[in-house]
């Protein structure tokens, strides 16, 4: 039996996090942030007792941006402000001091003037353009998304509309970010709480104008979570960066809770207005609509990214014949958006979703009957081209209904929801790993981040197959770009798909080495020779699909609902380490339902946020969580090496509709979006 290596220091006390790295003569940036949503900086006053001060004279950069390429307008957020802000909390100026505890003084001692302007805070305001943002206003990427046979509109004999705004989350992992860098004179080593070391590498490469082989990156040993918060670079990295090159001294920045709350990136912001098309037999024809994302004041990270991929994913698992979509992402005077839980695939469900609910309920047939008749049952490429692979989707509906009319007995004159989706697996790429074997050890690197799931463990255990030990024997190091040579990083539920299909290879290829040398593995490894093969395993992308059913029970008097029973089917591919699978799915079915019963962002008229903790954001504590989620997995392989699919998202991507239906159910009435808040 494998022992699950990563978990115990954790809950131990044992773990080594970010702010746990020390290095001699540390010093610590703090960071001067805007206290108004927009305007002009008129002036900044300093303080005496910094070692440095970072302006916009001394750092005249922005932060890189991986945009959609059909993007008109792109607008970088500067490291600091360039003379203007655009949200709460975006750095205005920066400082170095020699103890962390002068930061809040000096934060006080630093004043800066501004001359405030109207804020934009919506996503209709911005459409309309009546005030804009930015010089070439406040569209940065419109698309007309069409495909498929858009000849079948003629045939539409039934249409059900929906609009929904999916409100903003600020993205809560257990650990808030933090960086330590230190630049030596020759090579920049930059050490944090990362999930995509490689990415964060040419983020800095591309802000600092650094060659790559002069920057490391790399996490500590563990990162206190993620949720697609930890991906990219953040103007603290830079800053951090910046400073130790200046000074030669390791820089330390640890992001407060507080400055967590109005940081980018923040989470969904998504408004919709979409119809769905069918026949009187409940045939579904197509959708047809506009989708709009909150980007917040800048193009950051891959936010420009997000309008259309929510849309490709609308199709949802069913055959549909056609799509006619508008796609836009728009700028407003909020935090940058980015990927958080699901990273569109949870939206693009509820539009969905609810759309579906909607027609049957509009043809008095069975929800469950509107959706067997147009699901998947192999291989499908969907209106806008994307392709979904083949999975058990018709066992899994088959094994659905005998759950549902289970609860229905078990739950009598509660709300039942009933929902499908399929969860893209964002495996492309590929990974990159490398496996040595010889001196007395096994070793593997691989180019995820692990930020709370089983990694090392995962790939000690696919190596151990292929080279036939013990999986306990194999030393497994993560999120380190000194150690390979190419890597991606650990988000969209990839990293046991492409990072486990890199490992299978690069253990097979030093298999083969050792074989031709006439030697058994144990042999090779008490042996003076090294064998040793690097590997970047190319993978496409994945859909992991799921039934997921939520029974919600509504208090009368109070207005709130609470989830008594949440039952989770996926198809989930090989799961390599099945308690790993059911925590995944587990832990994204409590963000899905606290998305619809809890969780939001909220900001007044002149765009300050109107939270300042966790609890006023609706974070949920135990006593709020689904107390019981039962996970049932179908194991349809994938194409990959690794036969996995990948799960990280699917809980979140279901249970968003799947909360959202049922407490439709249990209120009697179509709700306008998420939170829902009683009273």
């Amino acid at each position: 039996m494998i022992k699950i290596r990563e978990h115990l220091d954790e809950i131990t006390g044992h773990g080594k996090y970010i702010d746990d790295v020390d290095l001699p003569n540390t010093v610590y940036l703090g960071v001067v942030r805007s206290q108004v949503a927009r305007g002009k900086v008129l002036d900044i006053s300093r303080s005496d007792n910094v070692l440095l001060f970072l302006d916009w004279d001394s750092v005249s950069t922005y932060m890189p941006v991986r945009p959609d390429p059909r993007t008109k307008n792109v607008v970088k957020m500067p490291i600091v402000s360039d003379g203007r802000v655009n949200f709460v909390g975006q750095p205005v100026v920066a400082f170095v001091v020699k103890d962390r505890y002068e930061v809040e003084d000096v934060t006080d001692e630093i004043g800066v003037d501004y001359a405030q302007e109207t804020p934009i805070l919506s996503v209709k305001d911005s459409m309309r353009e009546e005030i804009k943002i930015h010089e070439k206003g406040n569209i940065a990427i419109d698309l007309d998304l069409s495909g498929g046979d858009l000849e079948q509109l003629v045939n539409s004999e039934v249409t059900v509309e929906r609009e929904l705004l999916q409100d903003r989350i600020v993205q809560h992992p257990m650990e808030p970010k933090g960086v330590i860098s230190y630049y030596n004179g020759e090579t920049l080593t930059v050490i944090g709480s990362f999930q995509s070391a490689f990415r964060v590498r040419a983020d800095l490469q591309e802000a600092l104008g650094v060659s790559p082989e002069k920057i490391v990156v790399q996490s500590p040993p563990n990162v206190g979570g993620g949720f697609g918060n930890k991906v990219p670079a953040y103007p603290e990295y830079v800053l951090t960066a910046l400073a130790s090159m200046k000074l030669r001294r390791p820089v330390k920045w640890i992001e407060t809770r507080r400055e967590h709350l109005t940081n980018p990136t923040q989470g969904r912001g998504v408004w919709s207005k979409v119809k769905l098309h069918a026949k009187r037999d409940g045939t579904i024809l197509g959708l047809e609509g506009t989708i709009a994302v909150d980007l917040g004041a800048y193009a950051f990270t891959i936010n420009t990214t997000t309008p259309a991929f929510i849309a490709s994913l609308t199709n949802g698992p069913y055959k549909m014949r056609f799509a006619k979509l508008r796609a836009l992402g728009v700028y407003t005077n909020k935090p940058p958006t980015g990927p958080y839980r699901g990273a569109g695939r949870p939206e693009a469900a509820l539009i969905t979703e609810t759309l579906v609910e909607d027609l049957a309920e509009t043809l008095g047939l069975s929800p469950l009957e509107v959706r067997k008749k147009n699901l998947l049952d192999g291989e499908f490429t969907t209106p806008l081209g994307v392709k979904i692979d083949k999975a058990a989707y018709r066992e899994m509906f088959t094994r659905a209904e005998q759950v549902y009319h289970t609860l229905k007995e078990r739950h009598k004159g509660k709300a039942i929801s009933f929902i499908a989706f399929t969860e893209v697996v964002r495996a492309s790429p590929g990974e990159g790993a490398k496996v040595r074997v010889g001196r007395g050890e096994v070793f593997i690197a691989v180019g995820s981040g692990p930020h709370g799931q089983a990694h090392r463990t995962t790939f000690a255990l696919l190596a151990g197959e292929v080279l036939g030990i013990d999986p306990n024997e194999i030393k497994v190091e993560v999120n380190n770009t000194s150690l390979i040579k190419e890597g991606i990083g650990s988000f969209g539920s990839r990293s046991a798909a492409a990072g486990g299909s890199a490992v299978i290879e690069a253990s097979r290829a030093v298999l083969q080495k050792i074989r031709e040398r006439g030697l058994t593995v144990r042999q090779a490894i008490n042996s003076d020779e090294v064998f040793e093969a690097e590997t970047f395993t190319k993978t496409s992308d994945l859909y992991t699909p799921g039934i997921h059913m939520a029974v919600l029970d509504l208090d009368k008097e109070t207005g709130f609902a609470r989830v008594l029973e949440y039952y989770a089917i996926d198809d989930v591919g090989r799961a390599i380490i099945p308690s790993e699978v059911e925590g995944q799915i587990v832990g994204g079915v409590l963000q899905g339902a606290s998305q619809v019963l809890l969780e939001y962002a909220p900001y007044d008229e002149n765009g300050n946020p109107v939270y300042g903790s966790i609890a006023d954001n609706g974070f949920p504590t135990a006593v709020e969580a689904v107390r019981r989620v039962i996970s049932e997995s179908f194991s349809t392989p994938s194409n990959t090496l690794s036969q996995a699919r990948g799960v990280g998202e699917a809980g979140t991507t279901g249970a968003l509709p799947a909360v959202f239906i049922a407490l439709e159910k249990a209120l009697h009435r179509k709700l306008s979006g998420t939170p829902y808040l009683p009273g």
